[in-house]
């Protein structure tokens, strides 16, 4: 009678737990593992539109919000979520590693978490849980049936369980409550792979290029040494506008004390017009950096730089933005620390405020200094050029400045081949400010526009090098094929040539373009006169002269 009574008892004991969705293996577990779940979470990843991408689980490794996951619903992800046992969101706010091949990510959340301990050790025939938080369904026993090593130190476990591949990225646990690592089914496979290796992912400079993070939009973090962190910052400044103002707050909370973040901070500012709050930004770094010079430093070329723009005058002038005011700022820079950038920017300032005898000493003092560099032959340049100094003597220091470019030529080289090549042009040195054009033309592939093909055409042109116009000013016209101008000349230039159908073809296309250019109605009537079509030229002719241009009488008299 005891037995059957015993029986029922046991019967109702699980027809309850069956109706209420308990499993009876969540009794089986350990106190310490049902305390350590509370630091399991489930994950949601989203689209740049706000759809759902994945769901997944994870567990916090720390109390200030370290997190680890399986990495795959990260991929393509623009935004993330954990929810933790208590129901609270927490935002995932950027990523601090990853391992597609382990498929496990760690990243930071925003607040406080539960954390759980992680194991340090496991072995074949231990007994373990799978445990999501709550909500999300019920624990699992699991058995390990072998322990492999990756990497000399971390845990692979293979276990044996009931559980679905809806468990993957929980958190084992072994019987101390001690995360032995994820769950991950995959076919009939099922493992364990330690949340260690996770944990000890450390972020470098150059982190910020790591082809798997950067298979996701989410920002990845800054590294927690102020070297690294520097390079993480200027790699930054290449992503989108606000992964880059995030990760430069992220710096000026990590490094309050480094000038770095708040002088990108000021220049983003600057961007978006808000020159006021840059002046803030870099009053607050003279207050609490510890190099006071470079904060005055910096504070001093922001200044510079945006003083003299027209499109923030109204601004600069509201909150002091002078040269005099730079001026006074780089000298309180150089009052705290000698330093020849310092001495540098000040020569400057006093070029962009007028004072070209000066700057050019200051310029010239510089150059028997380590400091010496191509820049300040070209300042130099300039400034005996503003003091009317003769063509040959600002060739002479142009060429100075190019001599002393690393060699082989790198990209910021091309600024001086430029400035000489216009130099030699003005001297009537054509052909060889065309060669100086090709080089700066190298070190830009892909990034000019049809400005500079049409001003290198030009130069070709008075060089008499017919066929590099013809290409350059093709150039032109491909980049920017509602400019009436290039085909005209290209059509200019055919005309030369004696291509006659396609001088016209080119000027056809110009009056298509702009039908009030008499240049080119001039250049469609003299090759139409030229190809024997001296009614249609002769109109055009008389167009081009209606249209005010000048040389239409002299092929009018020579044809009619």
């Amino acid at each position: 009678m005891k037995e059957r009574m015993n029986m029922k008892l046991r019967t109702l004991i699980l027809a309850i737990s069956l109706v209420f969705g308990v499993s009876t293996s969540l009794f089986a577990q350990p106190a310490a593992v049902k305390k350590a779940a509370d630091a399991a979470f489930t994950l949601t990843t989203f689209k740049a539109d706000g759809s759902i991408l994945a769901t997944s689980n994870g567990v916090c490794i720390s109390t200030d919000g370290i997190a680890v996951s399986p990495w795959k619903p990260f991929i393509g992800a623009n935004k993330a979520v954990i929810v933790d046992s208590k129901g609270q969101k927490h935002d995932v706010e950027c990523l601090l590693g990853a391992n597609e091949i382990y498929d496990i990510a760690k990243f930071q959340v925003s607040g406080k978490t539960a954390a759980a301990p992680l194991a340090t050790t496991v072995s074949a025939g231990d007994e373990v849980w799978l445990t999501p938080i709550l909500k999300s369904g019920n624990a699992e026993k699991a058995n390990v049936t072998s322990v492999e090593k990756f990497m000399d130190k971390y845990n692979y476990a293979i276990l044996s369980s009931s559980a679905t591949d809806k468990m993957n990225g929980v958190p084992v646990f072994d019987k101390k409550g001690q995360v032995i690592g994820l769950y991950n089914k995959s076919g009939d496979s099922q493992s364990s792979t330690d949340a260690n290796y996770a944990k000890d992912f450390v972020l470098k400079g150059l982190s910020q290029n790591d082809i798997t993070l950067r298979q996701s939009d989410i920002r990845i973090g800054l590294p927690n040494t102020l070297e690294e962190a520097v390079v993480a910052l200027m790699l930054s400044s290449e992503k989108p506008a606000n992964i880059h103002e995030a990760i430069v707050n992220e710096f000026i909370t990590k490094f309050p004390e480094s000038n770095d973040g708040y002088y990108a901070l000021a220049n983003i500012q600057i961007a978006k017009g808000e020159v006021a709050n840059a002046d803030k930004t870099m009053q607050t770094a003279i207050g609490k950096v510890t190099a006071k010079d470079e904060a005055h430093y910096n504070y001093a070329r922001l200044i510079y730089r945006n003083a003299l723009i027209q499109e923030f005058a109204e601004k600069t002038k509201s909150v002091g933005w002078t040269l005099d005011k730079a001026l006074d700022e780089i000298k309180k820079a150089e009052t705290t620390k000698a330093n020849d950038a310092y001495r540098h920017l000040q020569a400057q300032i006093i070029y962009a405020k007028g004072d070209y005898a000066k700057a050019y000493t200051e310029f010239e003092a510089l150059t028997k200094t380590k400091f010496n560099n191509p820049e300040l032959y070209l300042e130099m340049a300039q400034s005996r050029q503003h003091l009317g100094a003769n063509d040959q003597e600002i060739l002479d220091l142009l060429n100075k400045s190019i001599e002393l470019c690393d060699t082989p030529y790198v990209s910021t080289s091309a600024p001086y081949f430029y400035t000489r090549g216009q130099q030699l042009e003005k001297m009537g040195e054509y052909r060889k400010a065309v060669q100086d054009y090709y080089t700066y033309e190298y070190f830009n592939q892909g990034r000019l526009g049809a400005a500079f093909y049409y001003m290198r055409e030009q130069c070709e042109v008075k060089g008499r090098m017919w066929q590099q116009a013809l290409q350059d000013i093709l150039v032109a016209s491909r980049l920017d094929p509602k400019e009436a101008l290039y085909p005209t000349e290209a059509g200019s230039l055919l005309l030369r040539l004696n291509k006659l159908d396609a001088a016209m073809s080119a000027a056809q296309q110009a009056i298509q373009l702009d039908d009030a250019q008499p240049d080119a109605y001039l250049i469609l009537g003299i090759a139409q006169c030229e190809s024997k079509q001296k009614e249609s030229g002769i109109k055009n002719i008389q167009k081009a002269k209606e249209l005010g241009n000048t040389q239409a009488d002299t092929f009018l008299q020579k044809y009619k």
